[in-house]
């Protein structure tokens, strides 16, 4: 071997080990966070469990079978009596995931942080809508405190002053000097002409829109964060618009509250399903896009009930077929915090539902038809 061929040998061999070397600087720190964050799901509840708590007699053996998950200490001095607190569970069940939440913020590595600490403030952008809806219905201050969750990143002290509000124009003085002011106080106008929708939405648009540009701003898997990111945007655009489509809510209108830039769907798209003539039309108009099976699979049902929660449960399987997925293949990255938290949030949502729908003596098959769905991934 001539002394040329030897040194672009070594030149090769050099490359190489750098490369290896940036690569394994970029993973190592997300070795621990997966590894946290796979114990954490080996003590999810799988959906077996969740059916057989639909099925349950009463809603004190749901918690009986919630007694050896990680959410039996936080429910441990619930009375287990005929009349359940239902609002004291809920309550319990969300103080468990704000409490995770912090602890996965302690962990996920410094260059995920921002968007992580981004994503989960949505915690707060419930806050908000729970204390605006209170208002709204005129429910007393002592009651607005009971529905909203301990919150990772914002000081309760906060909460508690806008929980006090007499009405908007003081909640919206006490939302002064947070970034939801300013969305707020621009959607009062449209909330006289409709209502809540007009401010939640305008709060939706904001935090989407955040949480949007902190992923476009992110210099490492971007490309992970866009996929179920992105598709969590479309699926809230598509939510809206199909809602106020439903209520008959004029085009221009509907168009203040969409989320932009949107990820799949185009700004032709958008418009597209805002211009249609109701929501058959608005649906047809996705269909040449990735939500257009999804939705189109969905349509019996709406046809024949008139209501959207089929498409709004699809487009959340979904989401989490999306973050089970990039969880698998791109284990060292933040592909498995991202699912984690969707997984959380759906978990909580189905307890929610069974709970409440069992105190109201729903069938336990209808309660199993609203239950949202873990995709099974087959590699």
């Amino acid at each position: 071997m001539s002394d040329l061929a030897l040194m672009l040998v070594f030149a090769l061999m050099g490359i190489f080990l750098v490369l290896i070397i940036a690569h394994a600087k970029r993973t190592t720190p997300y070795v621990y966070c997966s590894a946290k964050i796979s114990a954490w799901e080996a003590r999810s509840i799988p959906e077996s469990r969740l059916l057989e708590f639909a099925d349950a007699a009463k809603v004190v053996n749901i918690l009986a079978g919630l007694d050896d998950t990680d959410y039996g200490p936080y429910l441990k001095d619930i009375p287990r009596s005929e009349r359940i607190d239902v609002i004291a569970i809920e309550r319990a069940l969300k103080m468990s995931v704000s409490e995770r939440y912090r602890e996965l913020l302690q962990m996920v590595p410094r260059e995920g942080r921002g968007v992580i600490a981004k994503l989960i403030q949505r915690i707060d952008l419930w806050n908000l809508k729970v204390l605006l809806a209170a208002i709204h219905d005129k429910l007393p201050k002592e009651e607005r405190m009971k529905d909203l969750i301990p919150s990772p990143t914002l000081p309760l002290h906060r909460l508690e002053l806008l929980a006090a509000a007499e009405g908007l124009e003081e909640f919206l003085k006490y939302l002064e000097g947070t970034e939801y002011f300013e969305a707020a106080s621009k959607a009062l106008q449209a909330y006289e002409k409709l209502g809540l929708i007009a401010l939640t939405s305008a709060l939706d648009k904001h935090y989407y829109s955040s949480l949007w540009a902190e992923v476009l701003k992110a210099k490492r898997q971007r490309q992970i964060l866009k996929a179920v990111i992105g598709y969590e945007i479309d699926a809230v655009n598509i939510k809206l618009i199909l809602r106020l489509k439903k209520e008959g809510v004029p085009p221009d209108e509907i168009d203040k509250f969409v989320i932009r830039p949107s990820h799949e769907l185009s700004e032709e798209v958008l418009r597209s399903m805002i211009l249609a003539e109701d929501v058959s039309a608005s649906v047809e108009a996705v269909s040449h896009t990735s939500y257009g099976p999804i939705l189109t699979g969905a349509m019996p049902h709406f046809e024949s009930t008139g209501s959207l929660l089929a498409m709004e449960k699809s487009l959340d399987e979904g989401l989490l077929r999306i973050c089970k997925w990039m969880s698998i293949v791109k284990l060292l990255s933040l592909a498995p915090v991202l699912s984690y938290i969707y997984m959380k949030e759906t978990e909580i949502k189905n307890l929610r539902t069974i709970i409440r729908l069992k105190v109201d003596g729903v069938e336990p098959e209808r309660i199993k038809e609203l239950l949202v769905r873990v995709p099974k991934i087959e590699l």
